[in-house]
């Protein structure tokens, strides 16, 4: 994705942001800024080309607070900065304003609402944890999603892309008390948001988690459940019963498992596979299940890595029979390789492993 995204990063984006920024400093330089860059951008891939233009404002703009204060009128100007012109800006205050947390960090609030300083405010979390967490929990109360995103986002443990944060890691509590401010949160995205991070505190503390999204569900008002299955998703997958509880899933099924089969047997890349099974249940009450596949890759040391794919989610009557089927195509992704050789599919029911079956892959 970042190879293809690099190339959004092109002339009409440097010379977008130097005649913006010329437009609020007249020293600066937007000729000498579009020449420098031109030169630079083709050997770079996305991130080091954002970096770069963060750079190169710097040293068109060397007096710090004097620059920072034309980010913020360009972020603060109409027609609105968008897009990856406007990511640059959240750049400079990342690379070059951790040591002036007290001008840099208010400044985020018009920042990231043209382009999120999810990254930019983590370096400020590392070195000047105090202020910084103070600031974001200022921004859980403020009237602009974007700016009540930026303390569940720049807080989130893993991060893609985002440099660590060894306390968030270690100790996720104090983002959780912020994410617990958010979690009814007006909007879509904010509350999105608040799920991505719960997803990435379960991957260290499972725990605690569960315990969080228990104590939500129980409070006045109740989380929404949508949110809360996003972020449990990695339990679900993992078959945390937990997890499945909460979201009122069985998690102890009574079921009779026929026919799990793969079809056909041997293929090649492009080719589909087939399963199929039939569940009957054996309980004496409702049955809600979560159903779940499991292909477990082979890997270049010759021996195998699972993937847990969702298949379906139903509800299911006392001697009720039901029939179900996937399809799935075999084809190589940037996440994981297939490689020749057989893979083991298992079927997950309520996160136990119930059956399984295989197929050959031939490259």
């Amino acid at each position: 994705m970042a190879e293809a995204l690099k190339h959004m990063v092109d002339r009409q984006v440097v010379e977008d942001i130097a005649t913006r920024i010329a437009r609020v400093d007249s020293r600066f330089d937007t000729g000498g800024f579009v020449s420098d860059l031109m030169a630079m951008l083709p050997e770079l891939e996305l991130k080091p080309r954002i970096e770069a233009i963060a750079r190169r404002i710097a040293a068109g703009l060397p007096d710090y607070p004097a620059a920072l204060e034309a980010m913020v009128a360009v972020a603060r100007a109409e027609p609105p900065i968008a897009g990856f012109a406007a990511w640059p800006l959240c750049t400079f205050v990342e690379i070059f304003g951790v040591d002036d947390p007290a001008v840099s960090l208010p400044a985020m609030e018009h920042l990231t609402k043209r382009a999120s300083c999810e990254f930019a405010i983590r370096p400020f979390l590392r070195a000047h944890w105090d202020v910084a967490y103070a600031q974001l929990v200022e921004f859980t109360a403020n009237d602009d999603e974007a700016v009540r995103r930026l303390p569940s986002e720049g807080t989130r443990p893993r991060l893609p892309w985002g440099t660590q944060v060894p306390r968030l890691i270690a100790d996720p509590v104090p983002g959780l008390a912020l994410v617990a401010r958010l979690r009814n949160d007006p909007s879509e995205t904010v509350r999105r948001s608040v799920a991505n991070h719960l997803n990435d505190v379960a991957k260290d503390h499972p725990d605690l988690v569960v315990a969080t999204v228990r104590d939500w569900v129980a409070a006045e008002p109740p989380v929404e459940r949508r949110m809360l299955a996003h972020a449990l998703r990695t339990l679900v997958k993992a078959g945390n019963s937990g997890a499945l509880e909460v979201l009122g899933f069985t998690t102890a099924a009574s079921l009779d498992i026929h026919g799990f089969s793969v079809a056909p047997d041997v293929v090649t890349m492009g080719d589909h596979i087939t399963l199929e099974m039939k569940v009957r249940s054996t309980a004496a009450a409702d049955q809600h299940l979560v159903v779940d596949f499991v292909i477990h890759h082979v890997n270049a040391s010759g021996g195998t890595s699972p993937k847990v794919f969702k298949w379906k989610t139903l509800t299911i009557a006392p001697g009720e029979t039901v029939a179900l089927q996937k399809r799935r195509m075999i084809q190589q992704a940037s996440t994981r390789q297939y490689r020749a050789g057989t893979h083991l599919v298992e079927l997950q029911v309520a996160g136990t492993v119930v059956a399984e079956t295989s197929f050959e892959v031939q490259v």
